[in-house]
């Protein structure tokens, strides 16, 4: 009777330590904290992930794709750190990889930059164009007013920007604008930013045309297309047409760079012609059939031409001629009162 006591008594306590030793191991001789995650490690364990590609589990691309954007986070973490040591102590630096968006804002308003004007802008020419995403950090230099953004693009570029409020420097990735005249410097210079990865091999004229294009454009009601619209360019090409100093479409797209000196009528050709493929739906289309062609097409006439169904270019400018005058006509024709 006293052992069948003792047993009934002691028995539970044994039983619940050995299942909490079997459950919960031995302890460690030697524990230490884990470390905590980096940025590039919190969603994800690299490692862990190629062990399972190699064992058949997760798709070697799907790998491929996070070991980069782990890269590429890594990357913009420390642009944004060498930027710290460029800037003023005023502007504030946030990180939103493949963007290291900097300024004299808020960081609440460069994030509200990057919601509200750089990802939609993005998602919209990635839906119509883009097929091949950053892969370095792309780096916005986005200031509240004219003279903080002189200072910068002199201290940075020794720059003289009194004649535009922006500019993309491609051998750094890097934008700077003034973001206090509204969103279309910045929408220009994304769209060189975003392409340039994309389709490197750009000519000028259609590099600018379409940059050009989207400095002045609205989003369609579900948000998922850039519409360029009409803009202070047309008076260029309107001038130029009345004196009879506008160029053929043939010798814009032949050329080998826009002229400076003629910089103005020539931006502005590009971009209503842009704008003429735009009206017509044919401006994606020609994109990427001309990206596809460009070693064989540098120029894009001859992609053009095969698009129109024409050896030349003669009567496609007749037309994009006469299309020019009539939208001039119905952008100066007063909006009827209701």
């Amino acid at each position: 009777m006293l052992w069948r006591a003792i047993i009934l008594f002691v028995g539970p306590g044994f039983l619940i330590a050995g299942c909490y030793f079997l459950t919960v191991g031995r302890p460690s001789q030697n524990v230490q904290a884990a470390p905590v995650a980096t940025a590039a490690e919190r969603d994800f364990d690299i490692d862990a992930l190629h062990a399972g590609v190699e064992e058949g589990l997760v798709p070697a691309s799907a790998a491929r794709t996070l070991k980069d954007r782990s890269r590429l986070s890594t990357a913009c973490d420390e642009r944004a750190r060498q930027l710290g040591t460029l800037l003023t102590e005023t502007d504030r630096i946030i990180v939103r990889p493949p963007f290291v968006i900097a300024g004299n804002v808020s960081e609440t308003k460069l994030d509200h930059q990057y919601t509200q004007t750089v990802l939609p802008t993005m998602r919209a020419l990635n839906l119509a164009y883009f097929d091949h995403a950053p892969d370095e950090p792309l780096t916005l230099l986005l200031y509240s007013n004219e003279r903080a953004y002189r200072d910068t693009s002199w201290q940075l570029d020794h720059r003289n920007t009194a004649s535009y409020y922006g500019y993309y420097i491609r051998t750094d990735r890097r934008i700077v604008a003034n973001i206090g005249t509204g969103d279309g410097t910045l929408s220009h210079e994304l769209t060189h930013a975003l392409a340039h990865f994309d389709f490197p091999n750009m000519p000028e004229w259609f590099d600018e045309g379409l940059a050009s294009l989207y400095e002045e454009a609205d989003f369609s009601e579900d948000g998922l297309q850039l519409v360029g619209l009409s803009n202070w360019r047309l008076n260029h090409l309107l001038n130029a047409m009345q004196k009879r100093r506008l160029g053929t479409l043939e010798s814009l797209v032949s050329a080998r760079e826009i002229r400076v000196e003629r910089q103005a009528v020539e931006y502005a050709h590009a971009r209503y012609f842009c704008l003429y493929l735009q009206e017509r739906g044919l401006l994606p289309f020609f994109y990427r059939k001309f990206r596809g062609h460009a070693a064989s097409d540098p120029s894009g006439l001859r992609t053009l031409c095969e698009m129109f169904g024409t050896d030349n270019l003669d009567s496609v400018d007749r037309n994009y001629r006469q299309w020019v005058i009539a939208l001039y006509e119905q952008v100066r024709r007063p909006v009827p009162h209701e």
